[in-house]
């Protein structure tokens, strides 16, 4: 993204943007408002981005809206001072020096069911982004996406730094949840929508909280100093699932109050409340399809140009400010050393993704709150580790999309930044806390013909967990990183001190990999590029075109880039 800066008369700074990635020219009065007035260049090149099959928008000579920019900041065209501007963490920290709540933004994967119930809770204890990448059937109705669209709008606090990316739900994610490729949809919307300098990794069913804002933000950017290798471990906690319920029940009731009472106030200046009822989604849709044929994507293109003109009034919209009984560290600290209600993440039933944070050591030293070194420099990374991590954008690698549905997918990303040489510590200013209580689908048993591989491959097994789908690709995961980076087992440390021996067995062939006799996403086809709808702040805001394009799959010795997006 290219920026030049021209100042008229002394008195007007014009702020022309070449945006690289979607050849339109934008531009505003204030650097942090650029986006305000991206409809004008849009009139110029044709009132849209994009043509019904996603070819860029007919070129318009970079004079012609240069001079169109002149005229509308001059004269006041397209002038949206309640918006706030997509992005802009990169701008404030220029501007104040200061890290600010919203250039942190946690991702994260989500099925619409688990959304439905999570987003509300979230947004209304994170003050930071939020970038969620769902899977949605975008071609046979507009009505989820549309739902999607009001939940960024309804939530507490300015819905504009919520992003939620429809991912179109392909034939081939049947029983292939593509968990780690929607986490890189989401960590990309956090760059790209929101700007944000820092990101965490995080699933819905957790909560992050930081009630001293101040020094967790210090401690984000003090410790993820620009060109350091350094992860931010955020430390997390379980509650006993009774009384999480009881507790959710009440809050909802309150958050379902105020959604309520916003619905019949309007959250929006010159729109009515929002995304448009039923009634008019079906006029849109109706008309839609009787243009043209291809008449999905062209319904989402009309909503983005729709929403173009909509005025998010953050005013109105003032955050809720509950006081839970895990949102102080003190309160927390009687949850779990005095009423036996809350526990490091399931340290007692299965310690090896959580037990490394070393919860024991989060507790010492209340006077000294910094953040601790997870372990020492020569200590070996714990296999199987799977924290929530912090991450500066500019140095966040992406997840290993070989992992799909369940087991090893986020312990992964943690693997590999291991392997990369990056050194963790952890914070003692923010925790989260795993407040959806539900079944895990860690229980849940395999089906169908996956279930008919187990029974036919010679070393069968009695565990049919719908794990041995993910942890098929672990054996290609090691050899992966042994490849890219030099990392082994030698670099690993594992519980007992050595690695066990079903791991060694499936490394020897991969005909001992149970069940599947391989990585599953090795053995079988890539699935297509899925198209994507971008809803944020109660608007949709972009889209992709899908493609017959297999997306690639990774190579042996291919490191994962050190890449924003």
């Amino acid at each position: 993204m290219y920026v030049v800066t021209i100042r008229i008369e002394g008195s007007l700074n014009l702020y022309f943007t070449l945006d690289v990635n979607r050849q339109i020219l934008l531009c505003a009065k204030d650097p942090n408002a650029r986006d305000a007035s991206h409809h004008i260049a849009s009139r110029i090149m044709g009132g849209r981005r994009r043509d019904r099959r996603g070819r860029r928008c007919a070129a318009a000579s970079v004079t012609t809206v240069m001079a169109a920019c002149v005229l509308g900041v001059v004269f006041g065209l397209g002038r949206r001072e309640k918006w706030s501007a997509r992005g802009g963490g990169k701008d404030r920290e220029e501007a104040s020096g200061e890290t600010q709540p919203r250039d942190v933004c946690l991702y994260s994967p989500a099925s619409m069911d688990r959304l439905r119930e999570t987003l509300p809770r979230i947004a209304s204890t994170w003050k930071g982004g939020i970038s969620v990448a769902v899977l949605v059937d975008l071609g046979r109705s507009a009505e989820t996406t549309v739902e999607l669209a009001r939940m960024t709008g309804e939530v507490e606090g300015d819905g504009n730094r919520v992003v939620v990316t429809a991912v179109e739900a392909l034939e081939e994610y049947e029983g292939r949840f593509p968990v780690n490729f929607l986490r890189n949809v989401a960590r990309e919307a956090c760059v790209r929508e929101l700007n944000a300098r820092f990101v965490l990794t995080h699933d819905v069913d957790f909560e992050v909280f930081a009630p001293d804002v101040e020094a967790f933000l210090r401690d984000v950017s003090t410790t993820l100093a620009p060109g350091l290798k350094r992860a931010l471990i955020v430390p997390a906690f379980e509650l006993r699932s009774g009384w999480s319920a009881r507790v959710n029940a009440k809050r909802d009731a309150i958050l379902n109050a105020r959604r309520q009472r916003m619905r019949g106030g309007g959250g929006f200046d010159g729109g009515g409340g929002g995304v448009e009822d039923a009634t008019d989604i079906d006029a849109v849709a109706s008309r839609v399809s009787n243009e043209t044929s291809d008449s999905s994507m062209r319904l989402y293109e009309s909503f983005v140009a729709r929403d173009g003109e909509k005025i998010y009034n953050v005013s109105q919209l003032r955050p809720l400010n509950l006081t839970l009984p895990y949102s102080s560290r003190q309160r927390l600290r009687e949850l779990v050393h005095v009423r036996g209600l809350a526990n490091g993440f399931q340290v007692k039933y299965f310690p090896l993704p959580h037990a490394p944070t070393n919860y024991e050591k989060f507790w010492t030293d209340e006077d000294e709150l910094e953040p601790y070194p997870f372990g020492s420099k020569a200590r070996k990374h714990p296999y199987y580790y799977e924290p929530y991590l912090i991450v500066r954008a500019s140095m966040s690698i992406p997840f290993d999309e070989s992992f799909v549905t369940y087991g090893f997918n986020k312990i992964s990303q943690a693997h590999e930044l291991a392997a990369a040489g990056f050194e963790f510590s952890v914070l003692r200013s923010a925790w989260t806390v795993h407040t959806n209580t539900h079944r895990t689908r860690a229980m849940t048993n395999l089906e169908g013909e996956d279930l008919a591989k187990c029974f036919r491959h010679p070393a069968r097994s009695n565990d049919f967990r719908i794990a041995r789908i993910g942890h098929s690709c672990i054996p290609a995961f090691i050899r992966r990183m042994e490849c890219a980076y030099g990392f082994t087992l030698n670099d690993l440390e594992f519980r007992g001190g050595k690695p066990p021996q079903d791991l060694l067995f499936r490394l020897e062939s991969d005909e001992n990999i149970v069940c599947f006799g391989g990585c599953v996403t090795d053995i079988e086809r890539a699935p297509r590029t899925p198209g994507r709808v971008i809803l944020r702040g109660g608007r949709f805001v972009g889209l992709q075109e899908g493609s017959e394009i297999r997306q690639r799959k990774r190579g042996l010795c291919e490191r994962l880039e050190q890449n924003p997006v």
